[in-house]
């Protein structure tokens, strides 16, 4: 099947007394915004959705996008955008490498019948200080869920309507999301 286009959304934050970048890069269906004007409307939806559930440690930095099955950008614009999550007393972030896991369900399939899923790994976890070890607290967990939800439902540019998919239209698009409660982890380099 044909790709699809993509958008990265990079976030900087602190680990081991540095300033570190994570990003997701989107892949979604409706096709290409068609100039700068429409990818900046796609992409100031997409920012405005994110730092919702991250702590303000994270810090959304840059928007690229790309075309479907290349990896030279079309578009990119900075942002200085932080997150918004209010901890509460007691809870607390997790260490630099811990993780969030958004989960969206297909409706594709493998050769072999399994279901086909699409994950993003989010840091800036906070963890829930009276629950048991790794539990996300449940209130970043409702806004990661608004927020992968905000895909399914797709961030129109005021032409198109863009869906959350896979890299290769045969991963189709998402169609729901998983909420799991317990922290991951991403290795940095």
């Amino acid at each position: 099947m044909a790709a699809t286009p993509s958008l990265k959304i990079s976030v900087t934050f602190q680990r081991d007394g540095a300033t570190r970048v994570w990003s997701n890069r989107y892949h979604f269906n409706g096709g290409l915004p068609a100039d700068n004007a429409h990818w900046t409307t796609f992409s100031d939806l997409v920012v405005a959705q994110l730092k919702i559930p991250l702590p303000p440690s994270c810090s959304i930095s840059l928007a690229t996008g790309y075309a479907a099955g290349s990896d030279l950008p079309v578009f990119e614009k900075p942002y200085a955008v932080a997150g918004l999550l209010a901890i509460a007393s007691g809870d607390f972030e997790g260490p630099g490498d811990s993780a969030y896991l958004c989960k969206w369900s297909t409706t594709a399939r493998t050769s072999k019948n399994h279901p086909v899923y699409l994950f993003s790994y989010m840091h800036g976890v906070v963890l829930d200080h009276a629950g048991p070890p790794g539990k996300v607290v449940s209130y970043q967990r409702s806004r990661f869920n608004d927020y992968q939800l905000a895909w399914v439902a797709g961030f129109s540019d005021g032409t198109n309507t863009y869906v959350r998919a896979g890299p290769n239209g045969a991963t189709g698009a998402a169609v729901g999301r998983g909420e799991p409660t317990y922290v991951t982890h991403r290795d940095f380099p």
